[in-house]
C-alpha cells in the first residue's frame, strides 16, 4: 500500500489576473497527473477543484473539504502546480506551509517551484519560496487594483458592472450595460411608490403587496429565470427592508448608481458602504420609472425627516414638515385633556429649547390658510405670464430654458478655466501629477454633466412648438388644490417642504417648487411687469 496519499489541489481565478493557458484547470490537472505517473509511490485519493475562487483568502469550498480530509486523515500529501495555486496571501500561505502542515505531517509539493517538504525540507524554508510568496501576493494586489480601475473608468463611462439590474428593469439584451424597463416589475415599483405618497406607511404597503399576491424581488427573479437566487422560506413574503431599499433606490429616477460598496481590501473581501458623495453616478442612463420630484418627496417623507407615525399606524399630516425656527430640531405631537399640541423635540428631550407650543387645530388653521393664500398668488402669476406671452408673442418655456443654458454655459467656462489652472500649476511644480489627475478627473465630470445638461436643454427647446402652453405642471399641483376646505397629509408632502415655528407661534411655510417660483417671479420681473 502507498505510503503518499495524495490530495491534488487546483485553482483558477480571474479576479488575481489567473488568466493565461498554463494556469488553466486542465493544464494544472495534466501536469499533477504526469507528476503522479512519474513517481509510483504518490497515490491520488482526489482532486480538490476551486474554479473561480480567488487566491487572496481561503475561504474557497474544495479547499475547505481538503482541510477536513486532512484532519480526518484521508490524506497526507497536498500537491499543487505552483505556490501561486495554494494562495496569493503571503501570510496565510506563509502559515500553512510553516505552521498548520507540519501539525498534520502533511508532506507539501509545489512542483513548478521544486518545493517538496519530505525529499528536501530545507526547500520549504528556503529564502526564495517567502520571496516567491510576497511576489504573488504583490501580483495579486497589481491585478486587483487594475481590475478596479477599469470597473471604476466603465462606471463613470455609464456602464452597468453588476450581475442583474435592478427591479423593475432589465439588462437590455443588446447592450447588457444598458437597462430596459420590465414592464410587470415596473409596476410594482410604480405602485409602492405612489402609495407612500398617499400617505400609506411601509407596514401597509407590505401588506397591501403580500395580500395582493406580488412577488418580492428575489422571488420574482427566480421564477421568472432573470437570475440565481437561493430560495429561502421568506422569500415569497415582502417586508419593510424590500420596501427600503426600492424607495431609496436613485436608479428609478433614471440614474445609474453604482459604486455604493467596495471591498475592503484585495485581501479581505467584506463588503463596506461608500459615503453617499463617493457614488459614482451617471444621469439619464435609462428611462426612468418614478420622476425626480416624487423620488425626492418620498425620501423627504420617510427618510430624511423626523416622522411618526400613530397608534393607527397612519402618519401625523404634519409628519416630517414641522420644524423649530430657533433651534432646527422637529417637534413631537402630544395629547392632552381637549386637544393635541406640538413640542420642540429638544425642549422635551433636554430642555436645550424653549416649548415652542402649538395648538394642532390653530396650526392646521393657519397653514389652510397660508396654502389657499399661496395658491391664489400663483393663480395671479399664472395670469401674468399669459398676459406677456399674449402681448409680446413669446414662448415661456423656451425663454426659461434660455435662461438655464447661459448658467450652464457659464458653468463650462469656469471648469473649462479650472482645468487650464491646475495644468499650469502641475506645469510649475505647484501640485503633484497625482492631484493634478485627480482634479482633471473631478473637473471632468462635472463638465460633462453640465454638457449633458446643456444637451438636454437644447433639445426641450427644438421639441417645443410655439403655439404650445407653457409649462406650468408646478402650478398646476397648487391649483388641483383650490379653495381646500381641510388639510390631508398628501396635501402637505405635495405642496410643503417645511413648516417652521416661531417662540411666539407664528409659523413660516418653506413651499415646493422655490427654483420654479422665482423663475417665474424673475420672468415677471424682466418685461416690467408687476405681480400683483
Amino acid at each position: 500500500m502507498s505510503r503518499w496519499n495524495v490530495a491534488a489541489y487546483v485553482r483558477l481565478s480571474s479576479d488575481d489576473g489567473d488568466k493565461s493557458e498554463s494556469n488553466s484547470i486542465t493544464n494544472q490537472k495534466s501536469l499533477i497527473s504526469l507528476y503522479l505517473k512519474n513517481n509510483s509511490d504518490l497515490k491520488l485519493k482526489d482532486f480538490y477543484i476551486d474554479d473561480g475562487f480567488t487566491g487572496t483568502d481561503f475561504d474557497r469550498p474544495d479547499f475547505q473539504r481538503l482541510l477536513t480530509d486532512m484532519k480526518n486523515g484521508k490524506i497526507n500529501t497536498i500537491i499543487v502546480k505552483d505556490l501561486s495555486r495554494l494562495g496569493r496571501n503571503y501570510i496565510e500561505v506563509g502559515n500553512y506551509l510553516e505552521q498548520i502542515f507540519p501539525l498534520y505531517n502533511i508532506r507539501f509539493i509545489a512542483i513548478n517551484d521544486n518545493v517538496d517538504s519530505f525529499k528536501d525540507p530545507k526547500s520549504v524554508n528556503n529564502v526564495v519560496v517567502p520571496f516567491k510568496n510576497l511576489m504573488n501576493d504583490e501580483y495579486a494586489r497589481d491585478i486587483s487594483n487594475k481590475v478596479k480601475s477599469v470597473l471604476n473608468t466603465k462606471k463613470v463611462n455609464g456602464e452597468f458592472t453588476g450581475i442583474s439590474a435592478p427591479f423593475g428593469y432589465l439588462k437590455d439584451p443588446k447592450d447588457k450595460h444598458k437597462f430596459i424597463v420590465d414592464k410587470k416589475a415596473s409596476k410594482i415599483v410604480k405602485k409602492i411608490f405612489n402609495m407612500i405618497l398617499d400617505g400609506k406607511s411601509k407596514r401597509e404597503v407590505v401588506d397591501e403587496l403580500n395580500k395582493c399576491g406580488f412577488l418580492p424581488p428575489s422571488s420574482y427573479k427566480r421564477n421568472e429565470s432573470i437570475a440565481n437566487c437561493k430560495k429561502t422560506d421568506s422569500m415569497d413574503l415582502w417586508n419593510t427592508k424590500m420596501i427600503d431599499r426600492i424607495l431609496q433606490n436613485q436608479s428609478y429616477t433614471g440614474d445609474l448608481v453604482q459604486g455604493k460598496r467596495k471591498r475592503m481590501s484585495h485581501k479581505i473581501h467584506k463588503l463596506i458602504h461608500v459615503d453617499s458623495e463617493d457614488w459614482i453616478i451617471v444621469p439619464n442612463h435609462h428611462v426612468a420609472l418614478i420622476s425626480k420630484e416624487k423620488f425626492n418627496q418620498v425620501q423627504n417623507t420617510i427618510y430624511g425627516r423626523d416622522n411618526r407615525i400613530k397608534s393607527n399606524k397612519e402618519y401625523d399630516i404634519f409628519s416630517g414638515h414641522l420644524k423649530c425656527a430657533d433651534c432646527g430640531n422637529s417637534f413631537t405631537i402630544k395629547k392632552g385633556n381637549t386637544c393635541e399640541y406640538y413640542y420642540c423635540s429638544s425642549y422635551l428631550r433636554n430642555k436645550e429649547c424653549s416649548k415652542h407650543t402649538v395648538v394642532k387645530k390653530k396650526l392646521e388653521d393657519a397653514v389652510l390658510k397660508t396654502i389657499n393664500n399661496q395658491i391664489k398668488l400663483l393663480l395671479n402669476i399664472d395670469m401674468k405670464i399669459d398676459e406677456i406671452i399674449k402681448d409680446e408673442g413669446i414662448n415661456y418655456d423656451i425663454e426659461i430654458l434660455n435662461n438655464r443654458i447661459e448658467e450652464l454655459d457659464d458653468n463650462i467656462d469656469k471648469y473649462d478655466k479650472l482645468k487650464e489652472s491646475i495644468k499650469e500649476d502641475f506645469e510649475n511644480d505647484i501640485i503633484t501629477k497625482e492631484e493634478y489627475v485627480e482634479y482633471k478627473n473631478d473637473y471632468n465630470l462635472f463638465l460633462k454633466k453640465f454638457r449633458q445638461d446643456k444637451e438636454e436643454t437644447n433639445k426641450k427647446i427644438e421639441e417645443i412648438c410655439f403655439k404650445s402652453e407653457k409649462n406650468k405642471e408646478w402650478i398646476d399641483e397648487f391649483k388641483k388644490n383650490e379653495n381646500i376646505t381641510h388639510l390631508t397629509k398628501k396635501v402637505i408632502d405635495e405642496l410643503v417642504d417645511d413648516i417652521f415655528i416661531y417662540e411666539d407661534g407664528n409659523i413660516n411655510i418653506k413651499f415646493k417648487y422655490q427654483d420654479e417660483y422665482l423663475e417665474a417671479i424673475d420672468f415677471i420681473k424682466k418685461h416690467n411687469c408687476d405681480i400683483m
